[in-house]
């Protein structure tokens, strides 16, 4: 704290050499008069009074005077006490620690002020920022659950939006604006909960997902949604702004990129080792429960028609194949290569034994419309086939029993297919009638 007493030392100097001649004056003056005899009484009473407005009056004027100017917003407004009052002088003290207190706590103030105004006026930027390189953007108080700007906008593009409630306005984008099968992905990674959990409790300070959009065309297109952690004040307040990025000319480059690198170089079809993840994929996930048949599927004699009519014409046969199994088989089937003259099919979902059995025929059917270079040569598959969940319920299994049904299908004759087990020989005998007793 400043030192106190020292503005007003020579002004209470005067003040006491003055206290000081004042009774040699009363003398003089009343030393020839009749009141002579109540000269006493007069010189105390003047000197009480000289003493209280030394004492009491000019420190109360000037503390009156300190105060106003602090009341006014003077906040290095201080009370200096010179006089030997000890009341004042603790008053002083007191005063002048609590301005000091006031001043702190106002510079303090101050720099906090600036500070926000400054991080607002960073929103701002940031908020234009991003309204010129995104589709939408918004800015949410997650503790009062409140969006607080972008809403106007976003009702412009979606007008089943009409709330201001974060979660509300989040369900109703998942359930209206984004496609079905990602919809649920969306309310898992934006929900209130999620990004508060996120922000606060982990090191993440966004959260962000790609996801296809509808549109009013019903052609969805790729978005990337982005909320980020903008402000997280002493209150507890947690602010996030989100924004929105048509990525779909890029998506659907990747994504074709990905789908390449899926397929089999000379067929077009999945390879190997996808063939072998998304069978895996399915049973453990959607597939799970249902009555699916993996059918393996051999081109008969494929090193005769190397041999005899050149790798080209073996190629052919390998793409035509491949085009008929794909033209056979649903979409959401899944066909591949899994080496050589070797093809896979995962046929989901298959109705009836009926049904199994009319497109094992029907593949057989096919290999007749394939020609080669020589019309004469006719070309023949041998077919292979386990069912789930009787011979397995992942690709592993499902794949060796299939292959031993193929190797008995190509031993008692070729082109023709077999079911591991025998299932069905009753009903369905082969040209050979040698029912396929397979096991392990």
């Amino acid at each position: 704290m400043k030192a106190i007493g020292s503005k007003k030392a020579q002004n209470t100097s005067f003040y006491y050499m003055l206290l000081a001649l004042i009774p040699a004056f009363i003398v003089l003056f009343f030393s020839c008069s009749p009141l002579s005899a109540i000269l006493p009484l007069i010189i105390t009473a003047a000197c009480i009074r000289i003493m209280w407005y030394i004492l009491v009056e000019i420190p109360k004027r000037d503390f009156s005077c300190t105060l106003k100017r602090a009341i006014s917003g003077d906040y290095h407004a201080r009370f200096w006490c010179s006089v030997r009052n000890k009341t004042f002088y603790a008053l002083a003290v007191s005063f002048n620690q609590f301005m000091d207190c006031v001043e702190n706590q106002t510079e303090e103030l101050m720099k906090n002020r600036q500070l926000m105004t400054t991080l607002y006026e960073n929103e701002r930027i940031y908020r234009s920022a991003l309204e010129l390189t995104c589709e939408r953007i918004f800015e949410a108080d997650l503790t009062h659950n409140r969006v607080i700007y972008g809403q106007e906008k976003y009702a412009q593009t979606f007008p089943f939006l009409n709330t201001e409630m974060f979660d509300e306005f989040i369900t109703a984008l998942a359930d209206n604006a984004v496609y079905e099968d990602d919809a649920q992905d969306f309310k898992d990674a934006f929900s209130r909960g999620n990004l508060m959990k996120c922000l606060r409790e982990t090191d993440a300070t966004e959260v962000e997902l790609e996801y296809r959009q509808k549109t009013a065309g019903k052609k969805n297109i790729w978005v990337s949604a982005t909320v980020i952690l903008l402000s997280d004040s002493q209150k507890g307040n947690l602010k996030v702004i989100g924004y929105v990025k048509n990525i779909d000319e890029r998506k659907r480059h990747d994504l074709e990129i990905f789908k390449e690198s899926q397929k089999d170089g000379l067929t077009g079809i999945y390879n190997k080792k996808v063939t072998q993840s998304l069978i895996d994929d399915f049973l453990a996930g959607k597939g799970k429960g249902g009555r699916h048949a993996v059918i393996m599927v051999d081109i008969d004699n494929f090193k005769h028609i190397n041999d005899t009519y050149g790798h080209i014409q073996g190629d052919i046969a390998l793409m035509k194949v491949s085009q008929q199994l794909q033209n056979l088989f649903r979409s959401t089937d899944i066909v591949g290569r899994i080496g050589g003259d070797e093809f896979l099919v995962l046929l989901k979902d298959y109705a009836s034994p009926e049904t199994l059995i009319s497109k094992l025929q029907k593949m057989g059917e096919m290999f007749g419309k394939i020609h080669l270079e020589d019309d004469n040569y006719k070309i023949s598959g041998s077919i292979g086939v386990a069912l789930y969940p009787d011979d397995g319920s992942n690709y592993s299994e499902l794949y060796k029993k299939s292959d031993i049904s193929l190797y008995y299908s190509k031993k008692h004759g070729k082109n023709q297919f077999f079911v591991y087990g025998g299932r069905f020989w009753d009903k369905y005998p082969q040209k050979n009638n040698v029912p396929a007793t397979t096991g392990e």
